[in-house]
């Protein structure tokens, strides 16, 4: 879970998990009569930080990360977006738009660790705002191992 900071601006924080649109604009970065956006500071984004003890609740680290996603929604309908988090046993990224908590779906992500592009079906944990977590429900011993190496791999960029 996350907590969705205000404020935002061009620079990114270090300690945000990703960002998401503005809920008081709807990601314009201004209100209705024009001016910047005081929750966004005209952005148009917020970021998201993790909440206190959440990492406790996982049974894998999470690592940072910079891949492509593409998710295949509920409708049928393809999604490209951003993955910026990997586990073991899922995953957290942006798409263009929100798909319900619950819902299964399928994800295309290309893991450097692993032969060719890792298809896999997962169900959407959490969603505040266009970031999403999705915990995989279909994987095999050697796309698991795969994660596992490029997870490694990550670990000197930081672990949450």
């Amino acid at each position: 879970m996350g907590i969705v900071g205000a404020n935002s601006s061009d620079v990114e924080d270090p300690q945000a998990i990703g960002y998401t649109s503005c809920g008081a604009c709807r990601g314009s970065g201004k209100t209705d009569d024009g001016t910047p956006c005081t929750n966004c500071a005209g952005s148009g984004s917020v970021a998201v930080f993790m909440q206190p003890g959440w990492s406790e609740h996982h049974r894998f680290l999470r690592y940072r990360t910079d891949l492509p996603l593409r998710v295949r929604s509920y409708e049928e309908r393809d999604l490209d977006g951003h993955c910026f988090v990997m586990a073991e046993d899922g995953l957290g990224g942006d798409l263009p738009e929100p798909i319900p908590v619950g819902s299964q779906v399928q994800l295309w992500v290309a893991v450097p660790t692993h032969p060719v592009t890792l298809h896999v079906w997962a169900v959407v944990r959490c969603q505040i705002g266009l970031l999403h977590t999705f915990e995989f429900v279909s994987i095999t011993d050697a796309e698991r191992l795969s994660i596992r190496q490029f997870c490694k791999e990550l670990g000197g960029l930081g672990h949450f």
